[in-house]
């Protein structure tokens, strides 16, 4: 149970840090698709399906918070780098 759930955080944070918030729609969608296809095909209950559901949907969403927080994080620190490049260009002039 944790593997997937573990994968369902990476597919999040994957996407977040490339797309904008609404592939979780669609991400979601799949997840619950390919969990209630499994479930079924495993002969699981419904209530062990919707909890492995809310569970990959809660940790694609707290992924791509994870992915978006660290496309900021690298985007601050080129901005960093950049202008004290510039900084350090300008004082040798």
């Amino acid at each position: 149970m944790s593997a997937p759930i573990f994968l369902a955080f990476l597919i999040g944070a994957v996407l977040g840090m490339r797309f904008k918030v609404l592939i979780l729609i669609p991400a979601i969608g799949l997840a619950w698709i390919v969990i209630l296809a499994a479930g079924s095909a495993r002969s699981d209950s419904i209530s062990a399906i919707l909890i492995a559901a809310v569970l990959a949907s809660t940790c694609l969403q707290i992924g791509y918070l994870c992915g978006t927080v660290t496309r900021y994080s690298i985007a601050l620190a080129r901005i960093g780098r950049t202008r004290k490049a510039s900084l350090q260009a300008q004082s040798a002039r």
